[in-house]
């Protein structure tokens, strides 16, 4: 019987509270304080739930440290304006968002978000990068990973494969504490707020 009833709750539950907007596209009061679903697969409403002008490239959340241990913590999150690079193999930058930011955007109200929009990249990650996590103003590294360790495909995301290690475009994916440490600020995480 609690099983069944727990079966019921969490869909319900998850129905009416949404991906972080009501009905008329306004934000609620869990993106206005900065909390938005942090550490959890960012695809799977952007570009599943919500419609094409919220889809992601790519995206993830930024941890203070790897041994976060609430994700719904907004203390453990790096609250800093972050920005994403695609490195080649000669850590040349192919691709970042630091040279563009959307006012408009909720997601740059949301603690610790690093994201790709669709609506402004265009071209198809394909290939293979080292990803490097940077304070947008100051160009400072604050994460990054081995050389061309993250293999994208150009695909589409696949809600039945978010941790797809030929196409990489769910951070919290695969880092969530469990499959690799949480994304974190390994380095400069003074930065962090």
């Amino acid at each position: 019987m609690k099983y069944w009833i727990m079966a019921v709750i969490i869909p319900v539950t998850l129905f009416l509270n949404g991906c972080g907007e009501d009905d008329g596209g306004e934000e609620n009061t869990t993106t206005a304080s900065g909390w938005h679903f942090q550490g959890r697969d960012c695809l799977a409403c952007h570009n599943v739930d919500l419609g094409i002008d919220k889809h992601l490239v790519f995206g993830g959340t930024l941890f203070k440290s790897y041994n976060t241990t609430d994700i719904d913590d907004l203390n453990q999150v790096c609250d800093a304006d972050l920005a994403v690079e695609f490195l080649d193999n000669n850590f040349n930058t192919v691709y970042s968002t630091a040279s563009y930011y959307d006012e408009n955007s909720k997601g740059n109200k949301g603690r610790g978000n690093i994201f790709l929009l669709d609506r402004l990249f265009n071209a198809t990650l394909n290939g293979s990068y080292t990803v490097r996590i940077i304070e947008r103003v100051s160009g400072r590294t604050m994460a990054q990973s081995r050389q061309a360790s993250h293999n994208f495909s150009g695909g589409e995301y696949s809600i039945d494969n978010p941790q797809n290690f030929s196409n990489r475009l769910s951070c919290n994916a695969c880092h969530n504490g469990k499959t690799t440490d949480f994304l974190n600020a390994s380095i400069n995480a003074d930065l962090c707020k």
